[in-house]
């Protein structure tokens, strides 16, 4: 989704989860899962960062943000290894990647992310994701310039957005 972080964090201290208020401006994927609910108004992630838990550091209430994460029982949850960023720090390729080109893996891909090595993967319609493992972040060559799409049935691999995109 697009979103912008809207209100203060809040903790609940019996379950250890802190639950950050979006205002959600766009949703590119995960409409079935949230049935008749037409939007998310929170995030959910650990509330220590020794947990994995993501800690939102912008104070600009106005800055849209890229968040993807996972779905569970209609709410977002959020971790440290989720891919958050300032919508305006994507590159041109990344932004026409989440209007456009990435639908078309939605259903048949899945990005796998690598964290620890060895890595493998499942099937052939993962493609493995090494750029947090690489760089530590998720700035490098595959989330800037790549898409895992569809090649034939049953096979996805990386793809360059420049491709797509021209």
């Amino acid at each position: 989704i697009k979103a912008k972080f809207v209100g203060t964090p809040e903790v609940n201290q019996t379950t250890l989860y802190q639950r950050y208020e979006i205002k959600m401006t766009k949703m590119y994927k995960g409409f079935q899962a949230l049935g008749d609910a037409a939007d998310i108004r929170f995030v959910y992630t650990p509330a220590m960062e020794s947990v994995c838990g993501y800690f939102h550091r912008s104070h600009n209430r106005s800055e849209e943000f890229l968040i993807a994460g996972k779905l569970q029982d209609g709410l977002l949850h959020i971790t440290t290894c989720s891919f958050v960023a300032p919508w305006n720090s994507l590159s041109l390729a990344q932004r026409r990647g989440f209007t456009k080109t990435y639908t078309v893996g939605c259903e048949e891909c899945t990005v796998f992310p690598c964290l620890s090595i060895p890595c493998k993967l499942q099937s052939g319609t993962h493609c493995l994701w090494t750029d947090q493992l690489l760089q530590g972040s998720e700035k490098g060559f595959q989330s800037r310039h790549l898409a895992c799409l569809p090649r034939e049935p049953g096979l996805c691999t990386w793809q360059s957005l420049r491709s797509q995109i021209a």
